[in-house]
């Protein structure tokens, strides 16, 4: 009778606590803690960027936007993506693009942009957005306001690559 019982305990733990990835968990190291990339570039300190947009001649609009890119592989080649954005207008509207066109990025250049969403910045000037993709690499974001890129990873040449276990990372530049 105990090898019965002890049978049925260790089944019923494996059911209630099972694998990470039968949980539900991340497969990798990444859980969405850790940021993957948080050096969004202002558009307008690059100096051939001078004269877009908003900035205006100058190459020192939106230095205090910040944003980063949280990532969690709930299974494997799928990656869910957030990326969050601070010290926007509040209630002004952002649309975050996405491109893997092959880099370097040139200036003037626009090749294979999708949108991936447009949200309302709250009343703390922050924006929030979530990305699923399968296939993260070479993946560069901006973010615009009223059709103008503000700050931006893709333009940077910051893009996302993985590494062979799966977990994403932005090479340094």
């Amino acid at each position: 009778m105990k090898p019965v019982i002890t049978i049925a305990l260790v089944v019923a733990t494996i059911s209630i606590f099972g694998t990470s990835a039968a949980a539900g968990g991340p497969i990798t190291k990444q859980n969405g803690g850790t940021p993957v990339f948080t050096s969004f570039t202002s558009i307008c300190s690059f100096p051939y960027y001078a004269d877009y947009g908003f900035c205006a001649g100058g190459t020192s609009r939106f230095p205090g936007v910040s944003g980063r890119i949280n990532a969690v592989q709930p299974k494997a080649g799928v990656w869910n993506l957030g990326l969050t954005f601070a010290n926007l207008q509040p209630g002004a509207s952002y649309t975050l693009w996405g491109s893997q066109a092959a880099p370097p990025a040139v200036p003037g250049v626009v090749v294979g942009f999708f949108a991936i969403g447009t949200v309302v910045a709250g009343l703390d000037g922050t924006a929030q957005f979530n990305y699923q993709t399968t296939a993260p690499g070479n993946l560069g974001f901006d973010l615009n306001l009223d059709g103008y890129t503000i700050v931006t990873s893709y333009w940077s040449n910051q893009r996302l690559q993985v590494r062979s276990d799966g977990t994403l990372y932005v090479p340094a530049t």
